[in-house]
């Protein structure tokens, strides 16, 4: 029997000679989906040219694709979907209706732009039955497969690294741009805006700090921690606040849920690798440009300037969901019934988006749905399988990042967060430990 130091050090177990379906979920999603995207959407503007492939990009139609091929996947390894929706306890079943009911029916019923709105109801539909999907695929999954997943995270940061290097290095010529200005801001590639790029980059990041404060102070400098200051770094590199909140809060949820508050040593550790990480970050900011600033001189002067226009997007969500308070005004409708300075998608906050979208009626499944899920996924973490923490640790940051940014619109966001949930309430708990070197 190992020894709990070796517990916490981890060995690495030899991976399966064949690559398994859990595998290519983490190639796929960690790492060949951001290079797709990215390819597809090259951006110096704030949207594409062409008005069509902009709705794509906004839609983020390669991710619904991936979603429908493990859709795919899972129904050839066999996948049963018609006996997994009816194996569900009948509170699921209650609050799946009413999403698809508040779905459906505010978008018929009410949208503006019922095509559009349509068209973003089939994705939430997607987006369901990939949770399935995922959840078949990982069904299964070993605790090395669970590991190569999150170094798939960590990996894929390496390619969105370069490919944001060289486009910032090597723009292409401002007159070639839409109004002869490019705006950096939307230059990431493949991402709808730097926050879009952080809030990702932050979840990765969270990841790693995870499996650094599992593996304990005593374990060496290893891969975990190179990610982690890739992750830090690109996140405090693109500004976005709601990330560092994200990574701080799901951190905080770890200690107390853990009941192990960090050693100085931890606390030393991580403290290094995020100092050197923003220091970097920081001589990086391109063309001193505050758009990549965490804290931009004008926007500290009043709490408008701090939550970036939020608070005017919440009120103005706000107000236009009581005017259909039971069913919304349509799927995706922030796009054209909010306006505050500027459209939107979504209003940053999952629950204002649920409500505006799909009213009281699909707002309440959906939440349901969500919250049953996380309380599933927490007390199997906390009680039973505390190695899976780093898996749990990325689900809190996304949630609360939802609740400032559009986590629970963006299909690629979507698709981690149920990456996640899948693979912690799939786990047969068949490993030591998910932070082996």
């Amino acid at each position: 029997m190992e020894t709990a130091k070796q517990q916490w050090r981890g060995k690495t177990a030899p991976m399966p000679a064949k690559m398994s379906d859990a595998m290519f979920a983490g190639i796929m999603i960690g790492i060949v989906m951001p290079i797709i995207s990215g390819l597809v959407y090259p951006t110096y503007y704030h949207k594409m040219p062409v008005p069509w492939v902009e709705w794509t990009r906004l839609m983020e139609a390669p991710f619904l694709l991936c979603e429908l091929l493990f859709l795919r996947l899972a129904m050839h390894r066999g996948m049963d979907l018609t006996a997994l929706i009816r194996s569900q306890p009948k509170d699921i079943k209650v609050a799946a209706i009413l999403l698809i009911t508040g779905v459906f029916a505010s978008s018929i019923l009410f949208s503006q732009q019922p095509a559009q709105s349509l068209v973003i109801s089939i994705a939430t539909i997607v987006h369901l039955l990939f949770a399935f999907s995922i959840y078949f695929i990982f069904s299964n999954a070993k605790d090395e497969e669970r590991r190569f997943f999150l170094k798939c995270l960590g990996f894929g940061l390496l390619p969105l690294a370069f490919f944001t290097a060289w486009r910032f290095l090597f723009p292409v010529p401002a007159s070639s741009v839409p109004g002869g200005t490019i705006e950096w801001m939307a230059a990431l590639p493949g991402f709808i805006n730097v926050r879009h790029f952080g809030s990702w980059t932050g979840a990765v990041a969270m990841v790693f700090v995870a499996i650094i404060v599992q593996r304990g102070d005593k374990a060496r400098l290893s891969w975990m921690d190179g990610f982690y200051f890739a992750a830090a770094g690109m996140t405090i590199w693109s500004g976005t606040r709601a990330a560092i909140l994200a990574i701080i809060l799901a951190t905080l949820i770890m200690i107390v849920s853990r009941k192990k508050m960090l050693s100085l040593a931890m606390f030393g550790r991580l403290s290094l690798l995020t100092g050197g990480a923003a220091i970097l970050a920081f001589l990086l900011i391109p063309y001193n440009n505050p758009a990549f600033m965490l804290f931009p001189l004008g926007e500290v002067e009043n709490s408008s300037g701090i939550a970036s226009g939020r608070i005017e997007l919440w009120k103005a969500t706000y107000a236009s969901w009581t005017q259909s308070p039971l069913l919304g005004w349509g799927s995706g409708s922030t796009f054209w019934e909010v306006y505050a300075g500027w459209p939107h998608t979504q209003p940053h906050n999952a629950v204002l988006q649920f409500l505006i979208s799909w009213g009281i009626v699909g707002a309440a499944g959906a939440i349901w749905l969500l919250g049953r899920a996380v309380i599933a996924a927490h007390r199997k973490v906390a009680s039973r399988s505390p190695e899976l923490w780093p898996l749990l640790a990325c689900l809190y940051a996304l949630l609360v990042m939802s609740m400032l940014e559009g986590m629970l619109h963006y299909p690629r966001f979507i698709m981690l967060i149920f990456a996640m949930m899948a693979l912690i309430l799939a786990s047969k708990e068949d490993g030591r430990q998910i932070n082996s070197r």
